[in-house]
């Protein structure tokens, strides 16, 4: 069996035990890097088809175009990011198919609706917790980075970014870091191991230290829950959820406007409430 066949090929834990911690890690890693790869080659590809189009299209066009740059950059990044997830498809389906155990008749009943609805509002009060949290400290106005980005992501029309960041962004991420890395790094090795890990280049993957530490906060409680849920749903939910409620209540500017005695207010609800439903969710799932 070739390399790339052994790739896309789910592994039993029982094989898994024979091999070194070299391949192993290699088993793990090199899908990523192949999406990395693959999606870095279509953005180049997709600037280069934008910049012909603009060549060859009618003043109106190229004004739209160049009226809204942000917008265009965060309609790639979706594409490209779509496109280095396509080509480990087969990795991430045999890796979540697998994870999903047989529904069960009581699973079809009004229970799972509440379960769903739990985990929605977990994702909200953690997601408006942590940021307020971390505004409230400072931390958000010492990367640079994190500006940039934030100035990217707010520079987006609005519906284009609830669509980007709430439906591309979370099912492209999840399928990398809780369908791939996750799964198979829990099978490799030991499941803290997975869940510190794979959170941590969750993390490391936002590429600025403010959403390092955000995301590899967010990433300890999506792994949580899909170990709980067991459905790859559910980290594509909260994933959802977290994004549009923070895109939503952000987008202009009105986190930072908050004075800050109500911020530390709406801070501490927030935080309490997502342990809340995270103890609910434990008890329930």
């Amino acid at each position: 069996m070739n390399i790339f066949k052994s790739m896309n090929f789910r592994w039993p834990k029982q094989e898994l035990d024979t091999w070194s911690s070299l391949r192993k890690t290699g088993y793990i890693l090199l899908p990523m890097l192949i999406y990395f790869a693959v999606h870095d080659i279509a953005e180049v590809f997709l600037w280069a088809l934008l910049e012909i189009i603009m060549r060859n299209s009618s003043e109106s066009v190229i004004k739209l175009i160049s009226d809204n740059p942000y917008t265009i950059q965060g309609m790639i990044n979706g594409l490209k990011i779509l496109i280095g997830v396509a080509a480990i498809w087969t990795a991430v389906k045999g890796e979540i198919l697998a994870e999903k155990p047989e529904q069960k008749e009581q699973d079809k009943s009004s229970q799972t609706v509440t379960k769903y609805m739990m985990l929605g509002a977990l994702a909200f009060c953690s997601a408006a917790g942590l940021n307020l949290l971390l505004n409230l400290i400072g931390f958000t106005g010492t990367s640079a980075g994190y500006n940039r980005v934030s100035q990217m992501q707010y520079g987006v029309d609005f519906m284009i970014g609830l669509f980007l960041y709430g439906v591309i962004s979370p099912f492209a991420e999840e399928a990398v870091f809780r369908g791939l890395i996750y799964n198979r790094m829990k099978r490799c090795f030991v499941p803290w191991i997975a869940l510190v890990f794979s959170s941590l280049l969750f993390g490391c993957y936002h590429g600025n230290p403010v959403q390092a530490v955000y995301g590899t906060l967010l990433g300890l409680l999506i792994a949580y829950v899909y170990e709980k849920y067991k459905d790859f749903a559910a980290p594509v939910l909260f994933h959802g959820v977290a994004n549009i409620s923070i895109y939503t209540v952000t987008y202009n500017g009105s986190l930072a406007a908050i004075e800050k005695g109500t911020a530390i207010i709406m801070c501490g609800i927030t935080l309490v409430l997502a342990g809340v439903f995270l103890i609910y969710i434990k008890r329930k799932t």
